[in-house]
């Protein structure tokens, strides 16, 4: 795969970046009674070295780095160790979920408190334990049927995965493993990738404090200063912005040529395709495959529009009059 072709792709990822960031924003009192959890070696987690070395390959062809690309990638960010801490969040007190707030320390405060992880109430640990660990044939979890949970799958996937192809897949070369993971038909690895692409990205353009933007890789890559407050903007900042326009291209992403629909959208547009995929990477190429399909109204009115004009232009060579803007036939 060309240098070309991982850069549009990173340009894709840019604009998915936009809504999944929000799922990894740092929020609630600064006086929570929290602690910080570590990172790094040091880090809670749940899978085996070998599902790591294996998750490292998959996260690695989702946003490539250097040499393939001209900056750092998920590796370098730390994206694949940011998903095992979130596997195994409630292995520690506070679980790793939500981060504490109002400021980091990157915007002018003396404390971060992004840092402290908030405690869950009753509720937000019972439905993140059924999100991250799965019911677990647990009967009371199970009144709207079974859940898998994110362990399970990426479990399961990152093994049928890595055993896919002769001597691993996590040795393989990169664009091998881009043809693995295009051309895989198995659905225990295609529920893995719906689960390690958005987190990937999330993870990549979230906050630090969740394990993944590693030196803040994911945001100094798409010129995002970041959290500003509580020094915020100045006049000129706010009057004048500047934009690395984030919408710029999905389709090397998605699989569709969608760039015409995204720019006539707007990051509303991109959080409603996000909310109705329910998260799901491939739920997302169908929801914009399906926005970047031709309404057939719309084509049949261009067609009509085509005819008129072609056959402008045939009278204009021809010499013959044109009729203006109300100057057609009958009158």
């Amino acid at each position: 795969m060309t240098q070309d072709i991982q850069l549009t792709r990173r340009g894709a990822i840019q604009g998915v970046a936009v809504a999944g960031v929000a799922l990894f924003t740092g929020a609630g009192p600064s006086g929570a009674s929290a602690v910080a959890v570590p990172l790094g070696a040091d880090r809670a987690g749940f899978l085996r070295p070998g599902e790591m070395r294996t998750l490292e390959a998959v996260v690695d062809r989702v946003v490539p780095g250097v040499p393939e690309d001209t900056v750092p990638g998920a590796v370098a960010a730390g994206c694949h160790e940011a998903i095992d801490a979130l596997l195994g969040a409630f292995t520690v007190s506070p679980p790793r979920i939500y981060a504490g707030g109002p400021f980091s320390d990157r915007g002018g405060s003396p404390t971060n408190d992004f840092e402290r992880f908030l405690p869950l109430d009753r509720y937000e640990a019972k439905a993140w334990r059924l999100r991250i660990e799965g019911s677990r044939g647990r009967r009371a979890l199970e009144r709207n049927g079974r859940v898998k949970g994110y362990q399970r799958t990426y479990r399961e996937g990152l093994a049928a995965l890595e055993s896919s192809v002769p001597g691993g897949f996590s040795e393989l070369p990169g664009p091998a493993r881009d043809v693995v993971l295009e051309q895989s038909d198995d659905p225990r690895v295609q529920a893995m990738l719906d689960l390690a692409v958005p987190h990937t990205i999330e993870f990549l353009y979230g906050a630090p404090e969740y394990g993944g933007n590693r030196d803040l890789v994911g945001w100094r890559t798409t010129d995002f200063e970041g959290d500003t407050q509580p020094r915020g903007y100045t006049r000129e900042e706010v009057v004048d912005p500047e934009s690395s326009g984030p919408l710029d291209a999905v389709g090397d992403l998605v699989g569709h040529d969608v760039e015409a629909a995204v720019a006539m959208g707007s990051t509303e547009l991109l959080h409603g395709v996000l909310a109705r995929s329910g998260g799901s990477f491939s739920a997302v190429r169908e929801e914009v495959g399906r926005l970047a399909a031709p309404v057939p109204e719309v084509v049949t009115q261009l067609g009509l529009m085509r005819s008129m004009a072609d056959a402008l232009v045939r009278d204009a060579r021809a010499g013959k009059p044109v009729a203006g803007p109300g100057q057609g036939e009958g009158r």
